[in-house]
């Protein structure tokens, strides 16, 4: 975990609202990053509407319920002059407080008769400047929403003027859910899946989430949402393909972000590393694996005709980690070199899951992505025996993989799958896409409804993602485009050189908001995303990202301007 913060808020506030934040590795590592994203939201305000605050009571909200559900508790309560306190981590311009937000804050629990569950949605409305718009967040990691883990996008599109919500989908959204270190919801008891929390978090509290906003507004305005927007990244940005294709007349337009889509086979992705490491019985230290990845960013630069220390053609990088075997590197001030244990663990995470006949399984993460950062696919934990002098390494990668796999594949929490044989592996993972694709596995290529309710989908994908392979979104879209080969009229995917997961990287696409709304209520469709970071080096550079299938190329002059490249 990489940081913990809480919002204060207005002493006047009827209800308690001190929110923990978080930056877990599978959920808003960037979230400074955000503002951002937001940055050119207020240009395109065109309505602006009150709320009567007398309206901001549970008796205004009493029918919010949705069908086959039972309203528990509602509450509702005034928030005026809310204060924003950003992360001590933000850099500027982000580090400021965003004061004199005010807004009807309504907390809605319920459950699904004879489910046994407990869905808590959050929904908050601007009181004095309503854009006539409502935009919904989406969750990280496990956590399906809740405060704690998307408040930081989420004050953003409430400041910006729009209605928003978010709900936990029925189980709580800690610091240690986020990271999938555990996932005690998940079973009933030994053996036994809780599926309607699996059900609710991974769809259906999604939806009803939905039309309890959607039916506040109008109780609450006099008047009707006049556009619905999904914003979300990671487990968010599945939640916006699941609503594409399970709901596709719930939103206008959905950006939906580093998808965490094809589920069981991301998670084999996640886990696939550290089940290397057990079978080779090798488990590299993180400055070998780190130099072979700068080996491979040297290698893959130039690719796209300018060296910027940022590989903008992946798709022409084949890097082999054994070319770099033997060669010498500086180990945290211990001269050393790269053994061949650690190329065949790079170049497994880069390969992918293989099947136990070498055939393959999914997908690896890219070329010149983190893999042995922090929580990384190729990540160590090394201790040093200081009686013997021997270090020892242990696997260290994000928890979640695993932790799927023994909650819903093995349905043991206490159970392992470190040191299985590579036909258990096997098993497992085909086990887990029989019994949960049709789920949570948010793969389906059939757009089609989503496209007759004239909705507009904008996902991008960092090239540097170590969590979520961007070969997933690739793969997801190659299908979609060959069940339909209009989907660029409402589906655009982005590749993003240089950004590895969330908004971590160099490069981080500007506005993105202008672009689903310009898209959606001007007809005007997106062929490039304006990037706009520091190259390696520290210099200012910009970029245009472009509509995939094509890619960036120099086409010269001055490398840190946008225009020096074209989309090929």
């Amino acid at each position: 975990m990489q940081g913990l913060i809480s919002i204060e808020v207005a002493k006047r506030c009827t209800r308690n609202l001190v929110f923990v934040l978080t930056t877990p590795a599978f959920g808003f590592q960037g979230m400074a990053q955000l503002q951002s994203l937001f940055s050119g939201a207020d240009q395109w305000l065109h309505h602006s509407a009150s709320g009567n605050w007398s309206l901001c009571s549970p008796s205004t909200f009493a029918n919010l319920n949705v069908s086959d559900t039972n309203i528990l508790d509602l509450t509702a309560s005034v928030q005026e002059n809310f204060t924003y306190v950003p992360p001590w981590y933000a850099p500027a311009p982000y580090s400021e407080p965003v004061p004199n937000l005010s807004f009807c804050n309504i907390t809605v629990s319920y459950t699904h008769p004879g489910w046994n569950d407990t869905i808590v949605t959050s929904i908050f409305l601007p009181t004095n400047n309503w854009n006539g718009r409502y935009q919904a967040h989406g969750g990280a990691g496990l956590a399906t929403g809740g405060s704690g883990t998307i408040f930081l996008s989420l004050i953003n599109g409430l400041k910006q003027g729009f209605a928003v919500s978010t709900t936990d989908g029925g189980h709580t959204s800690d610091l240690i859910e986020l990271s999938g270190t555990t996932m005690p919801w998940a079973l009933l008891s030994p053996g036994k899946v809780n599926w309607p929390v699996l059900v609710d978090s991974s769809s259906l509290a999604l939806h009803e989430m939905t039309i309890m906003a959607k039916n506040a507004i109008s109780a609450f305005y006099k008047e009707p949402t006049k556009y619905s927007y999904f914003f979300g990244g990671s487990q968010g940005g599945r939640q916006g393909h699941m609503y594409a294709q399970q709901y596709p007349e719930d939103f206008n337009g959905i950006v939906a972000l580093f998808p965490a889509i094809t589920w069981s086979q991301l998670m084999a992705q996640i886990a696939w590393g550290s089940f290397v490491m057990d079978k080779e019985g090798v488990y590299p230290p993180t400055c070998e694996t780190g130099a072979i990845t700068q080996a491979a960013i040297l290698a893959c630069d130039p690719l796209d005709g300018v060296e910027d220390g940022i590989i903008s053609r992946l798709d022409l990088c084949d890097f082999d980690a054994h070319s770099v075997v033997n060669k010498e590197i500086d180990c945290e001030g211990t001269p050393s070199k790269i053994s061949k244990g650690a190329a065949t663990i790079a170049q497994a995470v880069w390969d992918g899951p293989r099947n136990a006949n070498a055939s393959f399984a999914w997908y690896g993460y890219p070329r010149g992505s983190d893999i042995s950062g922090m929580e990384g696919p190729a990540a160590t934990m090394c201790t040093k025996n200081e009686g013997t002098g021997i270090t020892a390494c242990e696997p260290a990668p994000m928890n979640i993989g695993q932790v799927w796999f023994r909650y819903y594949v093995q349905k043991d929490g206490d159970s392992s799958i470190r040191k299985i044989t590579h036909e258990q592996w096997d098993n497992l993972l085909r086990a887990s896409i029989k019994e949960y694709e049709a789920v949570i596995g948010t793969s389906s290529p059939d757009l089609s409804g989503f496209k007759r309710a004239g909705g507009k989908l904008i996902t991008w994908h960092g090239l540097a993602d170590s969590m979520v392979g961007v070969n997933n979104t690739v793969e997801h879209f190659d299908r979609v485009a060959a069940l339909d080969p209009q989907v660029h009229d409402y589906y655009r995917l982005f590749l993003a050189p240089g950004i590895g997961h969330d908004f971590a990287g160099l490069l981080p696409v500007v506005d993105i908001n202008s672009y689903i709304v310009d898209w959606v209520e001007k007809g005007i469709q997106p062929e490039t995303l304006r990037q706009k970071g520091v190259d390696p080096k520290g210099r200012p550079l910009e970029r245009g990202l472009c509509s995939y299938p094509k890619v960036q190329h120099y086409v010269g002059g001055d490398s840190t301007k946008a225009e020096a490249f074209t989309c090929v």
